[in-house]
């Protein structure tokens, strides 16, 4: 009789579930993920994998569920780094960057495919969570009274030029001598002014 896993150890075997599903997605599409191939891909039995999740599809919201937790955890890190509400505003930047070169499936399948299973409790919280982060930094900047804007508003429009100079560099579209921060900066500087900056 095979050894019974521990909850650390079963955590660990389910996390690699979801990076293999989520480099699968990324690199050959939708199709290559089935249980079958993601068992391969760790060296064990299809039926092993069946023994965590049900399906490609309940792998599919663990991966982007547990990744919106990551994420959101490494932007509120930075929030609460210290400095004036500027500076903060650049550690959630440099924090989302380096979040998704490090975590680049996962990020991708976060934002680049279609949703699943809304109505998973765990993915619906992960969900929410994320979308808080994404105005947080811009209420500490309008606390302040750095800028006058709707911190949802600003948030997202900081968010989609952010998520398009990330993309832009992950698929390596970027003029030479820009980076995501490089150009999101510029971006940001601009939408600052709209959002009629105080001197």
């Amino acid at each position: 009789m095979p050894r019974a896993l521990s909850e650390q150890e079963t955590e660990a075997f389910r996390e690699r579930i979801c990076q293999v599903a989520a480099r699968l997605y990324v690199d050959e599409g939708p199709a290559a993920v089935t249980m079958r191939r993601i068992a391969a891909e760790l060296g064990s039995g299809t039926m092993t994998t069946y023994r965590y999740f049900a399906n490609k599809d309940e792998i599919l919201t663990a991966v982007r569920t547990r990744g919106m937790h990551r994420f959101s955890e490494a932007l509120e890190r930075a929030l609460d780094s210290p400095g004036d509400g500027r500076r903060r505003s650049r550690a959630v930047r440099d924090a989302y960057i380096a979040f998704a070169r490090e975590n680049t499936a996962t990020y991708r399948l976060m934002f680049e495919y279609p949703e699943s299973n809304r109505d998973d409790a765990d993915y619906r919280q992960a969900h929410e969570r994320m979308w808080r982060t994404v105005a947080a930094h811009v209420e500490v900047l309008i606390a302040e009274g750095a800028i006058d804007a709707d911190p949802a508003i600003l948030g997202h429009q900081i968010w989609a030029a952010l998520h398009g100079a990330v993309m832009l560099e992950i698929a390596g579209l970027l003029p030479e001598g820009y980076d995501a921060a490089s150009l999101h900066t510029r971006t940001v500087a601009a939408l600052f002014e709209v959002a009629r900056v105080k001197r």
